[in-house]
């Protein structure tokens, strides 16, 4: 399946390296290349992550990262829609959308 990023998942992960990159540039890349192996991941086998409050929407952890990836299937597609760290509050419905 094709694995594509909404803008704000984007935004995410830039927001996400550049917060790292401020302590240690190299582990900055290190997690970015994890988020896209995870979303590569998702591509092979889309039914990977467990279900959220929200029907549609599924989320998968990052190994050995405290992050999370919020995610669509859709029609020969995976969309990854958020990226957060995972010690924060769950999103709401509303930051699925």
């Amino acid at each position: 399946m094709r694995v594509r990023y909404a803008p704000r998942a984007r935004n995410d992960i830039a927001r996400i390296h550049q917060y790292i990159t401020e302590r240690n540039p190299k582990a900055a890349t290190q997690v970015v290349r994890k988020v896209r192996a995870t979303g590569r991941s998702l591509g092979r086998h889309p039914r990977l992550g467990r279900q959220t409050q929200v029907p549609s929407i599924r989320v998968i952890g990052v190994a050995r990262y405290p992050y999370l990836m919020y995610y669509r299937v859709g029609e020969g597609e995976v969309t990854i829609i958020h990226v957060r760290d995972g010690r924060r509050d769950v999103p709401t419905p509303d930051e699925l959308r």
